[in-house]
């Protein structure tokens, strides 16, 4: 850019801005006072891949693979016990367990 500096013309650098700067994939551009920067890119679930079993959740601003919650009908318990989900806590991941099933109890009503 051409200034004039009194009676004299100048060249200048033009200011930059985000919109003169190509950022690679994978990051995106912030302006660092007067000058515009690539930054990797805030990532969200929708950017990761988590293994089977596993479920995605953000960990303030970072994405994390963690368990996922399994409920009685993931779990095929033994014969002679049954399932029980525990309660959970917010925040928390519980599993259900396989607990020994109560003994069944008949009784005989009176019979006349």
């Amino acid at each position: 850019t051409c200034r004039m500096d009194g009676a004299t013309p100048r060249c200048v650098p033009a200011a930059l801005t985000c919109q003169d700067l190509t950022c690679p994939p994978g990051s995106t551009c912030r302006m660092d006072g007067a000058t515009p920067r690539c930054v990797p890119a805030a990532l969200t679930c929708q950017d990761l891949t988590c293994p089977p079993g596993s479920t995605c959740r953000m960990d303030g601003a970072t994405p994390r693979c963690v368990p996922a919650a399994l409920t009685c009908q993931d779990l095929t318990c033994p014969p002679g016990s049954t399932c029980q989900d525990p309660p959970c806590p917010p925040g928390r991941t519980c599993r259900p367990t396989c607990a020994p099933a109560p003994p069944l109890v008949c009784h005989v009503l009176n019979r006349r």
